[in-house]
């Protein structure tokens, strides 16, 4: 994939919900992919940063490769549930597999007060969160509130938890900005290629035969 030119060190986690936050780390779908994961530690670090693991793991290459596969899985039945098809088989597979494992149990470090997670295998509990996280929106009614982003070269799949259920864009301060200048623009294109009243031919026409 062909990284854009700008700054994409940070993750992102404003999809509406932790099972669609995982596609988001693929920019820019439609246009230039990106895949922030692609890095050494970036998806163990992803991982962390997604509140999944209490500290960063060593992962493994096959286990990078599982979770960008269950990664794809998501974005492939939630952009069919997007479109209002039926997801393909082989998708939901890869996400059942995951949510077979167990989640971690969480608990209260009594000295530090801090939030524990135990688990014998922490890589695929937090595997088996995510996959029940996307089971849970992908069967519920909730699914109609999965929406594509509106900027073309974007497509980001996001959770519109809107009241009204109007919200256009991944992120207002990205793609929703971007969408107004481009808007504004055009529309100040629109002004000055307009002729004005009383132009050339108006005076042409005014002249002495």
């Amino acid at each position: 994939m062909k990284a854009p030119s700008v700054h994409w060190s940070d993750f992102r986690f404003n999809a509406g919900r932790l099972s669609l936050d995982l596609p988001a780390t693929v920019r820019r779908r439609s246009s230039t992919p990106h895949d922030v994961l692609a890095a050494p530690a970036e998806a163990a670090r992803w991982l962390h940063e997604a509140g999944l693991t209490d500290r960063q793991l060593r992962l493994r290459s096959a286990q990078v490769q599982q979770l960008l596969e269950l990664r794809e899985a998501i974005w492939a039945a939630a952009d069919a549930r997007a479109q209002q098809r039926r997801p393909a088989s082989a998708a939901l597979r890869v996400i059942n597999r995951a949510a077979a494992y167990p989640l971690p149990v969480p608990r209260l470090d009594p000295q530090t007060l801090a939030r524990v997670l135990l688990a014998r295998d922490a890589f695929h509990s937090a595997l088996s969160a995510i996959a029940r996280d996307a089971i849970e929106l992908l069967a519920g009614a909730e699914a109609r509130r999965i929406k594509a982003c509106a900027q073309p070269d974007c497509r980001m799949l996001f959770f519109d938890g809107s009241p009204a259920e109007r919200r256009r864009w991944c992120s207002m301060d990205r793609c929703g900005s971007r969408a107004k200048g481009t808007a504004s623009r055009l529309k100040r294109s629109t002004r000055t290629a307009a002729p004005r009243r009383g132009g050339a031919h108006s005076r042409a026409s005014e002249r002495p035969g």
